[in-house]
Order: structure tokens, then C-alpha cells, then sequence
């Protein structure tokens, strides 16, 4: 039987949920290289395409480590690290990372502790 290989951020938010410690994800999130669902706004240029996040008052941008978990949406995709995108993300903004089989869920209050650990 063959073993499927565990993506570093499947298996960092595994790890967190064992050790109850969020922290744990920004490590492997900076080094990540992700790929995030963007929009074409007018020609030839590009921004994140945002989505209703799992808090219904709030958006998020959906990405996956590998392209391929995203070969069913049409919407172009930008590559870059982790790092990249939370200098690079709107602070209201969250994050829904996709996996082949489910996905995990970075609130805005998260993505502000962590960029204030990189401050």
C-alpha cells in the first residue's frame, strides 16, 4: 500500500493541534511556497481573489502548497513564499489552506501575532 507523503503545513497544524501551540505554524508557514488563487482586475494585472472566509463577516484567500490541489479552479495563481504573502496580504484578510483531502484555516488575529513575531 502506497504512503501518501504529508505536506510540511498539513502536518505543522497536525502538530498544533496536538500541542495546542499556534506558533507552531509560522516557522513552516514563512518558508512555505504556496500558491494563491488570484484575480485578474484589468488587463495584465493581478490581485488576490477573495473569498467568504468560515467567519461570514469576513474574507479570506484560498492557497495550497502544491499547484495541482488547485487544477479545478480556473482562476489564475501566483506563486510565493509565506513569508511574501503575509507582508503582502491586506491585514483584514485570512487565510484557507488546501489540502487534497480538507484544508486548515488562519484567522486575521493569527496572521497579526505572527506578523508582529516578525517585527
Amino acid at each position: 500500500m502506497e504512503q501518501k507523503t504529508i505536506s510540511p503545513l498539513k502536518e505543522a497544524f497536525q502538530n498544533v493541534r496536538e500541542q495546542q501551540n499556534i506558533d507552531l505554524i509560522l516557522p513552516v508557514l514563512l518558508t512555505s511556497d504556496l500558491y494563491i488563487i488570484t484575480a485578474e482586475t484589468e488587463p495584465g494585472v493581478f490581485d488576490y481573489f477573495y473569498t467568504k472566509s468560515p467567519n461570514p463577516e469576513r474574507f479570506c484567500v484560498t492557497l495550497a502548497e502544491n499547484e495541482s490541489t488547485l487544477a479545478s479552479v480556473k482562476w489564475p495563481k501566483r506563486k510565493m513564499t509565506g513569508r511574501e504573502l503575509l507582508v503582502d496580504l491586506p491585514d483584514e484578510i485570512e487565510i484557507i489552506i488546501t489540502y487534497e483531502d480538507g484544508g486548515d484555516y488562519i484567522t486575521r488575529e493569527h496572521l497579526q501575532w505572527y506578523r508582529k513575531q516578525l517585527a
